[in-house]
């Protein structure tokens, strides 16, 4: 089990942390873009993902910026902001977590833990009484798998998405 943290802390995020979170998400799914264009191949990656990089960092901003569709909690050690959880309140009863991701070189140490609890606890604030969360389920998104079923997500859903040559 991996240790909680004591010096981090979870709070609102806003606007002015877009740059920082956007860096953040760039740099932590770097192995799961790697992945996909091992698995793809280059070509077909580069039509389906072309410039991801500003892609994300575009989806986390507005997450950031535009609290009328969802809310940003961050995790910050000292003055590093180390982690997010982009988080969305739909129609009662249901809560969706977004992007979210903790720094490479600070993973391992229980903060995407803690931004989870704080994010149930939130939904939970809010009426919701089901969270729901969508990840990957090739290699890369294993840490992500194990993080979510640790704060006790459970009953997935499982897809494949194909694709072929024309």
């Amino acid at each position: 089990m991996e240790p909680v943290s004591p010096d981090v802390v979870i709070r609102d995020g806003d606007a002015s942390d877009a740059d920082v979170v956007a860096e953040i998400a760039v740099e932590a799914w770097q192995p799961i873009y790697a992945h996909s264009r091992e698995t793809l191949g280059a070509e077909l990656f580069a039509h389906l993902h072309t410039d991801w990089e500003a892609e994300k960092a575009r989806q986390v901003r507005q997450a950031c910026e535009d609290d009328t569709r969802g809310s940003v909690l961050i995790a910050t050690v000292g003055d590093v902001v180390v982690g997010f959880v982009s988080y969305y309140l739909h129609a009662a009863p249901l809560g969706v977590i977004g992007n979210n991701a903790v720094r490479p070189e600070y993973q391992g140490r229980g903060i995407a833990t803690q931004l989870y609890e704080a994010t149930l606890d939130r939904m939970r604030a809010a009426g919701m009484r089901y969270a729901r969360v969508t990840t990957g389920g090739d290699p890369s998104h294993a840490p992500a798998r194990r993080a979510y079923e640790k704060v006790g997500f459970g009953a997935e859903l499982p897809s494949v998405t194909y694709h072929r040559e024309l």
